[in-house]
């Protein structure tokens, strides 16, 4: 019951990241159609289009890329691993995975850095936007695929459990 319980949990938190992607996707196409309207028919130059653009397209990349590591529809290079067996194939898994960890774990300080140093900075155009709510935003969602790769790691160690399990099973008589 716990473990449906937190399953529940990830599919409503994936759902609520594929919204919020998909409106921050949905806002950058409107966003750049609006300043291509407005620039080149009616004439009118509005300089916050082309940044709110920006800062939208960053962020729902960012959102995008954990929503590609939980649904594994990220680019993976893996004719070795389909050579190998299954207990293999996990142990592999979680060695890259928590090598990718360590570079969020990177990322995610950077992030922190630069929010620190870009506190006092606002955009250009939204000059009632801090440029450190993008890094905020940029952290937040690098917290999401940290989460997702934490995952994949236990998903994994319960395959080796799994099949380890099995094998002891099936050698006796």
């Amino acid at each position: 019951m716990e473990y449906r319980g937190r399953m529940r949990f990830v599919q409503v938190l994936d759902k609520s990241l594929v919204a919020i992607a998909m409106v921050g996707f949905i806002g950058m196409l409107l966003s750049t159609g609006g300043q291509v309207l407005f620039r080149y028919v009616l004439k009118i130059p509005v300089p916050w289009t082309e940044e709110l653009a920006r800062i939208l397209f960053i962020l729902s990349m960012f959102l995008g890329i954990a929503i590609a590591i939980r649904e594994r529809e990220h680019i993976v290079v893996n004719f070795l691993f389909k050579k190998m067996s299954t207990r293999a194939q996990a142990i592999g898994h979680i060695v890259f995975d928590v090598a990718i960890l360590i570079l969020l774990c990177f990322l995610a300080r950077g992030t922190v850095s630069m929010v620190q140093i870009m506190w006092n900075s606002y955009m250009i155009a939204l000059d009632w936007i801090r440029t450190a709510y993008l890094y905020i935003g940029e952290f937040i969602a690098i917290l999401f695929m940290m989460f997702y790769i934490i995952l994949e790691i236990l998903e994994n160690a319960r395959t080796m459990r799994s099949r380890e399990e099995v094998r002891a099973v099936g050698e006796q008589p």
